[in-house]
């Protein structure tokens, strides 16, 4: 019965589990499709080491080496929205430097991805004439006088 090989297949039974654990981990995320911060389809991937790219709408932004977004620049963004206070942002910055993990974010309204929009079908010019021919004689019905 063949053996399953994966991600880490490549590396044997050398490295020991966990280091080949934590290598599927990263490359797994590292080549799925993740969202894009301005379209919000997931349809980002890694252009090079930082750099991301948007295959939709173009857009190329810098992240982590293996994921768009860091812990770092979680902390960022939030105190640049304004909601954090100065001493929120140095303790955070504080347990981010002595390995504690980062607060969760605020939890804001889910967007839902974006549906491409269906072109409207055009209306024939035949059918526009004929909403005209039905109108003119509505309005020039002759005058009844009592």
């Amino acid at each position: 019965m063949p053996r399953k090989v994966g991600l880490a297949g490549g590396f044997g039974a050398r490295y020991g589990t966990v280091a080949r654990r934590q290598y599927i981990e990263i490359v797994s995320g590292l080549r799925s499709k993740h969202e894009c911060p301005r379209c919000n389809f997931q349809t980002v991937k890694r252009f090079s080491v930082g750099v991301w790219h948007c295959h939709k709408c173009g857009f190329k932004f810098a992240g982590g080496a293996y994921t768009p977004t860091t812990k770092l620049g979680e902390i960022a963004a939030r105190a640049t929205r304004g909601l954090m206070s100065p001493s929120t942002l140095s303790t955070e910055l504080d347990s981010l430097r002595a390995g504690a993990r980062v607060a969760a974010p605020l939890i804001l309204p889910a967007k839902k991805p974006r549906a491409r929009r269906k072109k409207p079908a055009a209306e024939a010019p035949e059918t526009v004439e004929e909403k005209t021919q039905e109108e003119q004689p509505a309005d020039s019905e002759p005058a009844t006088d009592n």
